[in-house]
C-alpha cells in the first residue's frame, strides 16, 4: 500500500472495527504556564474494541481477515495485535502508518492464487498518506489490488510473511477515528496564517499535528509560505502532553538556535494549530527538557471574512446586496455600452473591475470617473483580486501563464506551466493571498481539474509564479465550471458529481471529501462569503438565492454574476 497522489461527533460509542462491515460515506465536518514535559498524556481515548489475537489453527483466509481487522483498529493498541498475524521478519518491515486506504461499503474481496498467495481487491474512496494528506479517489478508479503471502511458522500456524505497508479502513471507521486538522504556516509577508489541511488519528491529533508543523508544509504550498521552525528542529521522542489545557512539547536542541522573530512565529504557529483541538487552551514548549521562554504570538490574521457583499451586476450598474435590497454603487460609473460581466472587488474595496465583453479588463475608479482599460486579450478569465490589489486574469486558452495587473495598469506574467494547453474556466485567489484555485479543462470535456497552487511573491508582494505541481482536489467531480472560496480550507464548486444531471454547488475541502449541496435547477453562477451560511447562487433567470439550512431562498431578482470581494 504505497502512498498515492467535520467536526468530530460529540459522543463516543464503542465501535468494533471489522474490515468487512458495511460502511457509509465519509462526510465533511461542520465545520499557560510552561510545563516540564512529565505530565500524563490526556488525549481522548479511542472508542474502539481491541481486535482479537490470531486463532489457533486458523486457516490462511481467517488469518488475513483477522489481520485486516486488527490493522484497522491498530490506532488503539499501536498495532500490537496486528503484528501477531505476521512473521517476525514481516512485522519488522511493515509500516502501518505509511498509508490508510479508505474503502466504501462492500469491502475487500479475497482470491487465493495458484502459488498459495492471496490477492485482496478493495474499492477505494480515498487514501491518506503518512503525513496526513487526504486524496479523494477519482470516480471509476480501478480497485486496489494487494498481494499477501503466508507461511507456517515453527508452531505450524499460518502467518503473513509478505505484505505492503499501510492499512485498510472502512469509510465509517475512518470518519470516526480521524479528524481534519489545519496545520498553520505564515504568508510570505508574515501577516496572515495559511492552513495546510491534514487528517490525523483523533486520539493522537496534538502529537501528529505538532510533528507535521515541524516537518514543514506540503510541497505544493512550500514556496508560498514561511515557517519559524529552525532547520533540523524536531520533536523529541514522546507525545505532546496535555495537562490542565496546556499542550506541552519537547523540542530538539536545534530549536534553541531560533532568533526572536522565528521564535515568535513558531509560537504563533503552534498556538494556531494546537489550540483549535479539543482540550487545548494553551501551548508550552521545552527544549531538551528545559523550559523555553514563551514568545509573544504574532498578530497574524486567520481566515478573514469579506467586509461586504455579495456584489452583483444589475442592468448597467455594479451593485451590492443589502439584506434583500439591491443597492447600486454611486461611486462606480455606469457600465453602459461595456457589455459588462464578471465583476471583481478587492478585499478592502478600493479596486473594482469588470470584464467588458470577453477581451477587455476595465477598472471602475472609486470616484465614479469613466472606466479605464487595464489590459486586453482574446478571451479573458473572469478576474479575482488579491489582498495586495493585484487583479488576476489571463487567457482562457492557456499557454502556461496567468496575468496579473494592478490599478496603475502594470501588467505582469505569472508562470503556471501545468495550465499549458488547457482552457481555464474559473480562478479565485484565497483571502490570505497565498493560494489560487483554478478550474480548467483539457482537450476532452471530461478532463476537468480543480487545482490549488501556492502563490510565490517577491519581497514587494508582486506575484512571480505559482506552484510547479498544484494540489488536485474535488476528484469526485465529473464537471466543474466555477469556483469560490468558502473559508480558509474549503471552496465551493459549481459542477456535477455522481448521478447528477444538472450542475449544483459542491463544498470541496483543500484535501478532503467532496459534498454536493441541495440541487437547484438552472444554476448559472455561485458566490461565497465566509462559511456555509454565506453561500449564494444565481439562476438563469437572474434570481439570486442564499442557502438557508438545506434549501435555497430568494434574495433578489434581475441580477447576474454575484461575487464577494477577492
Amino acid at each position: 500500500m504505497t502512498a498515492a497522489r467535520t467536526r468530530r461527533r460529540p459522543a463516543w460509542a464503542v465501535l468494533v472495527v471489522a474490515v468487512l462491515m458495511s460502511a457509509g460515506c465519509v462526510g465533511i465536518p461542520t465545520s499557560g504556564p510552561i510545563q516540564d514535559g512529565k505530565t500524563v498524556v490526556e488525549e481522548p481515548g479511542l472508542g474502539v474494541a481491541l481486535a482479537n489475537d490470531p486463532e489457533v489453527d486458523a486457516g490462511p483466509q481467517q488469518i488475513l481477515t483477522g489481520f485486516l481487522s486488527a490493522g484497522a483498529g491498530g490506532l488503539a493498541d499501536e498495532f500490537v495485535v496486528a503484528r501477531k498475524f505476521l512473521t517476525p521478519a514481516a512485522s519488522a518491515g511493515w509500516n502501518p502508518r505509511a498509508e490508510v486506504i479508505v474503502y466504501p461499503s462492500g469491502g475487500p474481496q479475497f482470491t487465493e492464487r495458484e502459488d498459495g498467495s492471496f490477492l485482496v481487491t478493495v474499492p477505494v474512496s480515498a487514501t491518506v498518506d503518512s503525513a496526513g494528506r487526504f486524496t479523494e479517489a477519482v470516480p471509476g478508479s480501478r480497485p486496489r489490488e494487494l498481494v499477501f503471502e503466508l507461511v507456517r511458522d515453527v508452531n505450524e500456524q499460518w502467518r503473513i510473511s509478505s505484505l505492503d505497508d499501510g492499512v485498510l479502513m472502512s469509510a465509517a471507521n475512518f470518519e470516526f477515528l480521524y479528524r481534519p486538522v489545519a496545520v498553520y504556516f505564515a504568508s510570505q509577508d508574515a501577516t496572515h496564517l495559511v492552513p495546510d489541511l491534514r487528517w490525523f488519528p483523533t486520539a493522537k491529533a496534538p502529537t501528529t499535528a505538532a510533528n507535521a508543523l515541524l516537518e514543514g508544509p506540503s510541497s505544493w504550498l512550500r514556496d508560498a509560505v514561511r515557517t519559524g521552525v529552525p532547520d533540523g528542529a524536531r520533536m523529541r521522542p514522546g507525545a505532546v502532553t496535555i495537562s490542565s489545557g496546556v499542550a506541552t512539547l519537547d523540542l530538539s536542541p536545534e530549536a534553541s538556535l531560533a532568533g526572536e522573530a522565528d521564535r515568535r512565529l513558531l509560537a504563533t504557529q503552534l498556538s494556531a494549530t494546537l489550540e483549535r483541538l479539543p482540550g487545548v487552551t494553551d501551548v508550552g514548549v521545552t527544549v531538551v527538557g528545559v523550559p523555553w521562554e514563551r514568545a509573544t504570538d504574532l498578530p497574524l490574521v486567520r481566515d478573514p471574512a469579506p467586509l461586504s457583499g455579495p456584489y452583483v451586476l444589475q442592468e448597467d450598474r455594479l451593485a451590492v446586496i443589502d439584506g434583500k435590497d439591491v443597492v447600486p454603487l454611486d461611486d462606480a460609473a455606469p457600465l453602459t455600452g461595456l457589455a459588462a460581466n464578471n465583476p471583481a472587488i478587492s478585499p478592502d474595496g478600493s479596486v473594482r473591475v469588470v470584464l467588458s465583453g470577453t477581451g477587455r479588463l476595465v477598472l471602475l475608479p472609486p470616484d465614479a470617473a469613466a472606466p479605464v482599460t487595464l489590459t486586453t486579450g482574446t478571451r479573458l478569465i473572469g478576474p479575482s483580486i488579491d489582498r495586495l490589489g493585484w487583479v488576476w486574469t489571463g487567457e482562457r486558452a492557456s499557454t502556461g501563464t496567468l496575468t496579473v495587473v494592478d490599478s496603475a495598469a502594470q501588467v505582469r506574467t505569472v508562470a503556471a506551466a501545468w495550465l499549458d494547453g488547457r482552457t481555464v474556466r474559473s480562478l479565485r485567489v484565497s483571502r490570505d493571498g497565498a493560494r489560487v484555485v483554478v478550474v480548467s479543462v483539457g482537450s476532452s470535456p471530461t478532463d476537468v481539474d480543480v487545482d490549488v497552487a501556492g502563490i510565490v511573491r517577491d519581497e514587494d508582494g508582486r506575484p512571480q509564479s505559482v506552484s510547479e505541481e498544484p494540489l488536485s482536489i474535488g476528484a469526485s467531480l465529473t464537471d466543474a465550471t466555477e469556483v469560490a472560496w468558502v473559508d480558509e480550507v474549503t471552496v465551493a464548486v459549481l459542477g456535477l458529481s455522481g448521478s447528477l444531471s444538472v450542475p449544483t454547488m459542491h463544498l470541496v475541502p483543500i484535501g478532503g471529501p467532496t459534498q454536493p449541496l441541495t440541487l437547484m435547477e438552472g444554476t448559472a453562477g455561485i458566490a461565497a462569503g465566509r462559511g456555509e451560511r454565506a453561500l449564494y447562487l444565481v439562476d438563469q433567470d437572474g434570481v439570486l438565492l442564499s442557502r438557508a439550512s438545506n434549501s435555497w431562498v430568494t434574495v433578489a431578482t434581475d441580477v447576474r454574476d454575484p461575487v464577494f470581494p477577492g
